[in-house]
């Protein structure tokens, strides 16, 4: 899972590197089109985590048919969504990227790279959702692997398609997008190969409109949410933001490059919690219970014990990593501030982030929102208003940290307390 994590967000960082050797105004329109993509890829995770979700405890329960069945029918949902996606994209594309202030050279650029990107949905969708489906088996690698041969081809499409090369035009910004779905492309050949050959999941059967309703229901009931609560993150981001702009340019620089190292150190923890899906899944489905309570000691104990980690690193190598991020004197300091604060949280976000993976494994997605609207919205976001107007940009940070500290011990606790009640109940 961490392979695949890294490739993903490796991906977007050779898209911005050769974008922004176009110009400013090429990198701007990367820009203004990256909150719609991140939007976007939102609802396209929460769907996959419902298809992981469903999946795995089917196959826990050891039900072969009604695997490959759920299977196909998650991936007419995504051919589904896609149709939704573009109709939609296309109608709202320019009054959106206008609403959020591009301007009309800025705009013209946005537009080509979206147009493009929007045609070429239906490579970014079907593989999502795939690659989630292939993870419900236990296979990690092989979606690993595919994200990775993404981001080599991505590597050397990139350059080719923006700048030409031989018989290919330099196209600017839309050989940017081009390369993105011819990339997407080689990964649903691979999903689907991978699905369909090895895994023995795809079935042209049982495609009756009563099944695959409530197929899509049951993929729904935990997608949607999760989907909902993969929104409230970059609104969450916003929030916080506006907050640190009452300090200064200088704190929200600092901040902007404090989320990114905090991302990349943060990424194994990103990793336990999406392997609870498919591990509880499997083992409440096939009511292996003492395996469900083995890997929730263990994706807390490893949260535990990497964030300490970091702790440690982050504080000790401040002043060495912060300069290599800025040359501002003005945003050095902060920097050293955040890296030195905010490293504290990790541990008990991995906590948060497991326990929501085993909700949303053990179908009580409502649940594993409701911890994430307890730790943003109940927990986080007053106690860093409240720690920014007592101690400035440091209180901000200490107040997220407060939070996480106090939110993840609950959902810990309520998903035992869930899972004790489920057992009784004999759900």
């Amino acid at each position: 899972m961490m392979i695949g994590f890294i490739a993903a967000a490796a991906f977007n960082v050779t898209d911005t590197y050769f974008v922004a050797r176009l110009g400013t105004q090429a990198l701007a329109a990367m820009g203004y089109t990256f909150p719609i993509v991140m939007v976007i890829h939102g609802l396209v995770i929460g769907i996959g985590i419902g298809t992981a979700s469903v999946l795995s405890r089917i196959i826990g329960e050891g039900d072969p048919g009604r695997v490959r069945q759920l299977t196909m029918h998650a991936l007419l949902l995504g051919l589904g969504l896609v149709c939704l996606f573009i109709a939609a994209g296309y109608l709202t594309l320019r009054p959106i990227l206008t609403l959020m202030g591009a301007s009309e050279a800025v705009l013209s650029l946005a537009m080509d790279y979206m147009q493009i990107w929007l045609a070429g949905m239906l490579f970014l969708v079907i593989p999502m959702i795939g690659n989630n489906a292939i993870r419900a088996t236990g296979d990690t690698l092989s979606p690993s692997l595919i994200m990775t041969a993404d981001l080599g081809a991505n590597i050397v499409l990139d350059p080719v398609f923006i700048f030409g090369f031989g018989p290919v035009p330099a196209m600017g910004i839309r050989g940017a997008a081009l390369a993105t779905v011819l990339c997407r492309a080689l990964a649903l050949v691979a999903s689907l190969y991978i699905l369909g050959r090895r895994k023995r999941m795809l079935t042209v059967h049982h495609l009756q409109l009563s099944s695959i309703l409530d197929s899509w229901w049951r993929i729904l009931y935990v997608g949607l949410p999760a989907a909902v609560s993969n929104l409230l993150m970059p609104i969450t981001a916003g929030i916080i933001t506006r907050i640190v702009s009452g300090f200064g340019t200088s704190s929200v620089a600092a901040l902007s490059a404090g989320v990114r190292i905090e991302h990349c150190v943060g990424i194994p923890l990103i990793a336990i919690g999406a392997s609870m899906v498919p591990f509880v899944g499997q083992n409440w489905g096939a009511r292996a219970y003492g395996r469900v309570w083995k890997a929730q000691r263990i994706g807390y104990l490893a949260a535990l014990a990497w964030g300490s980690f970091c702790v440690v690193m982050l504080a000790a190598l401040a002043s060495f990593i912060a300069p290599l991020f800025t040359q501002d004197a003005t945003v050095i300091q902060p920097l050293i501030v955040y890296l030195s604060i905010m490293p504290l949280a990790l541990a008990f976000r991995g906590i948060a982030m497991s326990a929501a993976g085993a909700l949303n494994a053990i179908n009580r997605p409502l649940d594993s929102s409701a911890c994430m609207v307890l730790r943003l919205v109940v927990f986080q976001w007053p106690l860093a208003l409240l720690g920014g107007r007592l101690m400035g940009f440091p209180g901000v940070l200490g107040g997220i940290v407060i939070a996480e500290m106090a939110s993840a011990p609950l959902a810990a606790l309520w998903v035992r307390v869930l899972c004790r009640r489920m057992m009784r109940r004999g759900e």
